[in-house]
């Protein structure tokens, strides 16, 4: 596959946070696969799902959390939509969904699952049977569909208990210096698709101001005296992520299947290239690379993992991108920068979706931003210190490790934390 391949197939409009999203995914392929009224909705569901999901809002509703939404996708979900499953489910009476989550929802958190990514597995019964549908490793992968026992549609390179961290992903097969060849070179007319990323996670950020919504992260920034071009790339990912978590009923261009690192690696681009004068041309050039980054760093760190996937990955990829809009003839300006950028802000823990994801993400692009203004001026974390390593590749394949397998035991120490702390406020 080659990189213009990847990057299509790992940008898509997403409806609603992926984490409850992928649960109304799961139940809709699980009721699509058999048809009918659902009666009983039970959901198996990885810990980072499931934990990660609690805080955050879905679009068009009230509802917190991945119960109502297990039963959203299953009553108005269509799995043929993808992360925009519940794009076409209209008005509805939030009473009578509580009390039907109530009664016939089941949710499960499977701590005994060991692999990387999501794990997502739904069954519902209706008058025709039951349907069952699995959706692992990416937010979007139904690798099994099944009616009455009987096998409609199967993934037979899954296996649950696999680890697989991406090391066959087809992006592994490239470098940074490939994505900034590609971002530099690429006719633009083949990237047209990526317009409508600007579009889209734009009108969050319109309305995370607007309407002054979630925890109003980014109408602060907008307050803030200092550099314009820092701090409205700031504000533009606050406030996108502001409306998002809130539960705003628009889509975002997702990219690794994150609504949030595809803000994060987007709408900051937009203050850059503003600021430095820079055409839409150049704009749509730098997106194309931070979003390969994003989506390469993902591969390393996971789909799901204790690292904030915001901070480095888009991080990662809007410190490229920001370097490439200052001085796109210097890679080695964008080599200091992703390098700058790993050894501020490696350390970042993932602890779900929510409000405050807001200012995780704009002080990710703070950081990323800095990296690459000082990148210009000559000036990185030398090698060999700390995380960084001689090169951007290397320093990225460092995080990686670490992230992927160090990590595995924090992850869900973290998880169970999270989930315990929950259970004794709401058994109060």
């Amino acid at each position: 596959m080659d990189i213009l391949d990847i990057l299509k197939k790992e940008v898509n409009p997403a409806l609603g946070c992926t984490g409850p999203i992928v649960v109304s995914l799961a139940t809709a392929a699980a009721k699509d696969a058999v048809g009918g009224t659902p009666k009983k909705i039970k959901v198996l569901i990885d810990k980072d799902t499931c934990i990660g999901s609690s805080a955050v809002v879905t679009p068009g509703t009230n509802f917190r959390g991945v119960y109502e939404p297990a039963a959203l996708g299953a009553l108005y979900g269509d799995s043929k939509l993808g992360l925009e499953v519940l794009k076409d489910m209209g008005p509805i009476d939030e009473e009578t969904i509580r009390a039907y989550t109530k009664e016939n929802v089941t949710i499960n958190i499977d701590w005994d699952f060991k692999g990387i990514g999501i794990y997502v597995e739904a069954f519902v019964e209706t008058e025709n049977g039951e349907g069952h549908a699995i959706i692992a490793k990416a937010h979007n992968n139904i690798v099994l569909m099944e009616a009455n026992g009987k096998v409609l549609k199967k993934d037979e390179s899954y296996k649950k208990e696999e680890y697989n961290f991406g090391e066959k992903d087809a992006i592994r097969n490239y470098g940074v210096k490939d994505f900034y060849d590609f971002a530099k070179n690429v006719d633009t007319e083949k990237l047209d698709f990526l317009k409508e990323a600007i579009k889209l996670n734009s009108k969050l950020a319109e309305a995370g101001l607007n309407e002054e919504m979630g925890a109003k992260f980014g109408v602060g920034f907008k307050n803030i005296e200092g550099n314009q071009v820092y701090l409205k790339a700031k504000m533009l990912a606050a406030a996108a992520s502001d409306a998002r978590m809130s539960g705003k009923n628009l889509s975002a261009m997702s990219c690794a299947t994150s609504g949030n690192v595809g803000i994060t690696a987007s709408v900051p681009l937009i203050a850059v290239a503003e600021g430095y004068g820079r055409s839409e041309e150049d704009l749509i050039r730098a997106l194309s690379l931070s979003y390969l980054l994003a989506i390469h760093v993902k591969s390393h760190i996971g789909r799901l993992s204790a690292l904030c996937a915001c901070s480095i990955a888009a991080g990662i990829g809007i410190a490229a991108a920001t370097s490439f809009l200052i001085d796109k003839d210097n890679y080695e300006k964008i080599e200091m920068s992703i390098k700058s950028h790993v050894g501020s802000m490696a350390g970042v823990l993932c602890d779900g979706a929510k409000y405050g994801c807001a200012l995780k993400l704009s002080s990710a692009v703070g950081v990323a931003v800095e990296s690459a203004m000082l990148a210009n001026m000559g000036i990185c974390i030398p090698d060999r210190d700390g995380l960084v390593c001689e090169t951007a590749d290397e320093t990225i394949a460092m995080i990686g490790k670490i992230a992927s397998r160090g990590m595995l035991e924090t992850d869900e120490y973290l998880s169970r934390e999270i989930f315990e702390r929950e259970n004794r406020l709401d058994n109060r």
